[in-house]
């Protein structure tokens, strides 16, 4: 998709494995001799067990005392946050990337070097702009607690956070007879003119900014480039209308044009402030 938008140059390696197959190559012994023997991954000079730690592991905190621990939803213990079972909206639910879960045993987040963003940068299997919520296997928030799931991995996935599994979200193909360059200003198809939005937006035709006004691009790359937010992509946005037709593109509530779920744009909304 050249000439549309630009794209990260760290996608290419991806694509070469399956996401069964990444996981052994980045992973495999190494990280099963971290968490059970306590050998450095190569994540950087950090263990696994360092990588997947938790704010309120802090070396030094006090109980009560760590303030930059995360909040978890309300009745939701640590260790279910951790290892599930996840709420049952998400038990059979599908990716934004249109994998459904529950079709597959779930690797355990320790076993995927799970971390928040900012630890990920820290691991050396990390590329800048990656994140759950731009990863093809990540569902995102479906009742309002500011969480999603995961089709691979189990617990509770904010979109902000990483793994080694991630998989790219590969931009549709461009619909037949049009170009390229028209998709941002094109009509959408008839299903989308007046769609609803997946935070239940109704769509106006007739009321819409442009992608170039609102910087509409690849979240990968607003992410890298520290335009966008790490766990913001069109994906898990409350103005997102997701694929009608099987085209492999959705549209938006607010904005014109062909717009997919790996994208991102400076009016993203978290879909959590409209369930």
């Amino acid at each position: 998709m050249e000439g549309r938008r630009s794209r990260s140059d760290g996608g290419s390696g991806y694509e070469l494995w399956s996401r069964r197959h990444y996981l052994v190559a980045t992973v495999g012994i190494g990280a099963l001799s971290g968490c059970l023997g306590g050998d450095e991954a190569d994540t950087g000079g950090t263990t696994v067990a360092e990588t997947t730690t938790r704010a309120d592991e802090d070396d030094g905190a006090e109980d009560g005392e760590d303030d930059e621990e995360e909040e978890l939803p309300e009745g939701v213990s640590r260790e279910q946050f951790e290892n599930g079972p996840v709420p049952d909206v998400y038990l059979s639910a599908r990716s934004i990337g249109g994998e459904q879960r529950g079709s597959e045993e779930l690797f355990s987040k320790a076993a995927v070097q799970f971390s928040e963003y900012e630890e990920a940068l820290e691991n050396n299997a990390h590329q800048p702009g990656r994140c759950c919520a731009n990863c093809h296997e990540y569902i995102h928030d479906r009742n309002g607690d500011a969480f999603g799931a995961c089709v691979t991995v189990e617990g509770y996935i904010d979109g902000a956070d990483w793994c080694t599994v991630w998989e790219e979200l590969p931009e549709p193909s461009v619909p037949e007879g049009l170009s390229a360059a028209e998709l941002p200003t094109a009509q959408v198809p008839e299903q989308y003119r007046t769609a609803s939005s997946q935070g239940d937006e109704e769509r106006d035709p007739n009321d819409l900014q442009t992608q170039e006004a609102v910087q509409l691009m690849e979240s990968v790359d607003a992410i890298a480039d520290g335009i966008g937010q790490p766990g913001q992509s069109c994906g898990n946005c409350a103005e997102f209308i997701p694929d009608q037709n099987g085209d492999g593109w959705g549209a938006c509530a607010k904005v014109e044009g062909y717009v997919a779920a790996e994208d991102w744009c400076a009016i993203w909304e978290h879909i959590s402030e409209e369930l």
